[in-house]
């Protein structure tokens, strides 16, 4: 059984190297990354594509996507479907990330750079533009063939939004959590996959985009 892992292992990273040959233009994109995550962002979002094959497509909902680093590696890997991304674009944040986000979010407004960022790497076609805190958009957004959760990172905003937008994945869908680490317990991704998520029950597949990968 230990052999077939790491034969799996091996495949996956060859594919993975693969797929950064394909989106590298994803590290130009300023935000928080790694290139591990940036393949598995890719490969669930074509694996959820020809799960839809023959239909509208897959629908995929990103919340939190700063300058589109993780909505680029998220579109290019749909073919057919729609990228919701729900951010206030507004350098807001839980206090940890405040000061990092005002620094880092330059002179133009953040949107416009999302966009242009987008418009460059010909994926801006697939993307619907939710301005606005997740709060705004509760009951408002399809039923989703892979949620990833990556805004507010505080225990309370974390939680909801995975209890208002996990009950939209389709069952054997995928639910998303960039930052989780099981050594910080305290921090929402974390808290919320330990807490909520993994005693609920509710999905097959949950994926830990850091830290685990189920």
């Amino acid at each position: 059984m230990s052999l077939v892992r790491e034969m799996r292992k091996v495949y996956r990273k060859i594919a993975d190297r693969s797929i950064l040959q394909r989106i590298g233009s994803y590290e130009q994109i300023d935000g928080w990354l790694e290139k591990s995550e940036a393949a598995a962002l890719c490969r669930l979002a074509s694996r959820v594509s020809g799960r839809a094959a023959g239909t509208a497509g897959a629908n995929i909902l990103e919340i939190g996507c700063w300058k589109g680093k993780s909505t680029y590696c998220l579109a290019s890997g749909l073919r057919e479907g729609r990228v919701y991304v729900i951010d206030p674009f507004d350098a807001a944040g839980e206090v940890e990330s405040r000061d990092i986000y005002a620094k880092q979010k330059g002179q133009r407004p953040l949107v416009e750079e999302f966009k242009e960022n987008m418009q460059s790497r010909g994926v801006l076609g697939k993307i619907d533009i939710l301005q606005g805190y997740s709060q705004a958009f509760v009951g408002k957004v399809p039923e989703l063939d892979l949620l990833f959760i990556d805004g507010d990172h505080s225990q309370e905003g974390c939680a909801f939004d995975f209890e208002n937008f996990s009950p939209r994945v389709k069952v054997g869908g995928y639910l998303l959590f960039h930052d989780f680490d099981a050594k910080r317990p305290e921090v929402g991704p974390t808290f919320v996959v330990q807490n909520k998520v993994l005693p609920s029950g509710k999905l097959r597949t949950t994926v830990c985009i850091t830290g685990c990968e189920k």
